[in-house]
């Protein structure tokens, strides 16, 4: 069963994921100087929809309780107006947090 535990390492693997894409870039350094790095943004995406996730989560959540909640949250992701005007960085930040939240509501 899902516990809030298992969320908190999907978001650290998130993470570890976006920091190991952006190398010893910063995702703000490389949108100053303009160069786009959609994938970059999809992993900082994850990690930020886990993030919200666990702090709307209750202590005491687990499994279904998890699972609805994930899929709430994925629906008000998928429904957030996109930044700058609808940039493929952004539309890949949110993808991530949409893509992370289905698969913590499918688990």
């Amino acid at each position: 069963m899902l516990v809030r535990d298992d969320v908190r390492a999907l978001r650290a693997s998130a993470a570890t994921a976006w920091s190991e894409t952006m190398g010893d870039a910063t995702s703000c350094a490389l949108a100053k100087d303009g160069r786009s790095h959609p994938a970059g943004k999809f992993h900082e995406g994850r990690t930020a929809a886990l993030g919200e996730l666990l702090r709307a989560l209750p202590a005491d959540a687990s499994g279904p309780g998890i699972a609805a909640l994930a899929a709430s949250l994925a629906d008000v992701w998928g429904a957030r107006p996109v930044p700058g005007g609808g940039s493929r960085d952004w539309e890949s930040y949110r993808a991530g947090g949409v893509d992370a939240l289905r698969a913590v509501a499918t688990s």
